[in-house]
């Protein structure tokens, strides 16, 4: 082989290696649109979960189990219960059977409600018609999203909250591991709560309004559902805090705030351990 012959054999290779290289990229980035039935939704189906709580501040632990069950279908959608009808441990699960829940080939739809486990800020928000997945939209899409007001008394003092409740698909994956299984087929989806909060005080006759709370995300939950299973994995992230400055002012001027927590950092996860599925 001659110098020109190899010069040009080099060029034809790193051309080559290069375009390997591209189309490797490419396929790491391509977006996969899934059909298929996501959550498996027949009368007595199953599905039994690990929940772990985990308080970030203290690092506390507590571990239970939540066991979820369709009870009724009709003509609109399905019921799941929880526990037998006890409290729900999951955040997720207590959202999955809060209401009914209707499903297409590519999406879940909940009309049920989702509470914020948050002491002293005790709430329920009322969810209509949210999409919970849509294995066929595009990653990172906003599916769902609602806003509203309402008032709280808190230590005898009026609080308004202002929210907005969100979904979002994130990646559909060929592939994902919980709990040392490989689950194939895999949807994946996104839950946040953003909200702000303000005080009213009255003093000499005039009231003002205080904001208690920033905005900020207060709850975020990730979950994945295998194709012909359901859900296997869900962790909710709960955080908030108070205003330091305008809660100072507020105990400077004589109001007992010591019940209200200034913070809050934990995390729910639930995984699956078992599922009865039936055609």
């Amino acid at each position: 082989m001659n110098f020109k012959q190899l010069i040009t054999l080099l060029f034809l290779s790193l051309v080559i290696f290069n375009c390997s290289d591209d189309d490797s990229d490419n396929t790491d980035n391509n977006e996969v649109a899934f059909t298929g039935n996501f959550f498996p939704l027949h009368l007595d189906n199953s599905w039994t979960y690990l929940v772990t709580d985990l308080n970030n501040n203290t690092n506390e632990t507590t571990v239970n189990t939540d066991l979820l069950m369709v009870e009724s279908e009709s003509n609109t959608g399905y019921n799941l219960t929880v526990n037998q009808g006890d409290l729900a441990n999951g955040i997720m699960s207590g959202i999955l059977t809060s209401g009914e829940l209707s499903l297409t080939e590519t999406t879940l739809t909940s009309n049920g409600s989702i509470q914020l486990p948050i002491e002293e800020f005790d709430f329920e928000i009322e969810i209509d018609n949210a999409l919970l997945y849509n294995t066929s939209a595009e990653n990172e899409t906003e599916l769902s999203s609602q806003s509203g007001t309402f008032t709280q008394d808190i230590e005898g003092y009026p609080v308004t909250i202002n929210y907005t409740l969100s979904s979002q698909q994130l990646q559909n994956l060929e592939s994902y591991v919980v709990n040392t299984i490989n689950y194939q087929t895999v949807t994946s989806a996104k839950i946040a709560l953003n909200l702000t909060a303000s005080i009213t005080i009255t003093q000499f006759g005039i009231s003002q309004s205080l904001p208690i709370v920033d905005s900020q995300e207060v709850l975020s939950i990730v979950s994945h559902y295998a194709k012909d299973i359901g859900l296997i994995q869900a962790e909710a992230n709960i955080s908030f805090s108070l205003n330091a400055t305008i809660l100072a002012l507020l105990q400077q001027s004589g109001m007992d705030l010591s019940t209200l927590p200034t913070s809050l950092s934990a995390t729910n996860t639930q995984i699956l351990t078992d599922f009865n599925i039936t055609e």
